[in-house]
């Protein structure tokens, strides 16, 4: 069974969501509540600790943005989908560096709801492709050295190569990159070691320094 919280302002979409996980019969709805701060006067209350929490970005008082540090202190290793109608890749980009592990962007069929639970449970991330493509877009933004990302074509590194090692340059760690191109923890290790060897460099400071023209 997996036990579902939900954190909604919009009355309507937050008893349908409750209407259809009572209906199915692998979730099981632990709380649902309006704002962060009746939660976290109910949270005691509830007792049983969710595995996912269904979380509005766009929250009165306490924004669904700090709110994902804030359940994250409540309960270590949950799972925070983040539901939002805003594409606004800085948002997304904060929400993911804040620990959010995907996003539902409004307006969402339930059935997209329910497979996007089933890849939270299973241990996936949950990625919109243009929240996807707008994170690795902010990260290029984040990281403006002159001539550095064109620079990457020099090295002989593949599309996926480049949109690692922007976030890499845009100070991502390798949990964040994991989760921002959904792939494993491994896997962004080894793209990095051929990044490394094709850029000639040992280090990530070695690897800035050479990309940025000071090497």
């Amino acid at each position: 069974m997996y036990l579902i919280g939900i954190i909604e302002d919009d009355i309507q979409l937050r008893k349908t969501m409750e209407n259809y996980i009572s209906l199915q019969q692998d979730l099981s709805l632990v709380f649902s509540c309006n704002r962060i701060e009746k939660w976290i006067s109910i949270r005691q209350d509830a007792g049983i600790i969710p595995d996912c929490i269904l979380l509005d970005i766009g929250l009165p008082g306490i924004s669904g943005l700090d709110a994902i540090s804030i359940i994250s202190s409540y309960y270590p290793g949950v799972k925070i989908l983040v539901i939002t109608g805003m594409e606004d890749p800085l948002v997304a980009w904060q929400a993911m560096m804040n620990g959010a592990n995907g996003f539902l962007l409004k307006p969402f069929r339930l059935a997209e709801m329910q497979k996007q639970l089933e890849i939270l449970q299973s241990g996936g991330t949950v990625l919109e492709p243009e929240i996807m493509t707008g994170l690795i877009q902010t990260a290029r933004n984040r990281f403006n050295s002159a001539g550095g990302i064109e620079r990457f074509q020099e090295f002989g590194l593949t599309q996926r190569e480049i949109q690692v090692a922007e976030l890499l340059l845009a100070g991502s760690s390798y949990k964040e990159i994991s989760i921002i191109l959904n792939v494993s923890y491994t896997t962004v290790n080894e793209h990095i070691k051929n990044i490394y060897k094709k850029v000639k460099v040992n280090s990530k400071m070695a690897f800035i320094n050479r990309v940025s023209g000071k090497n």
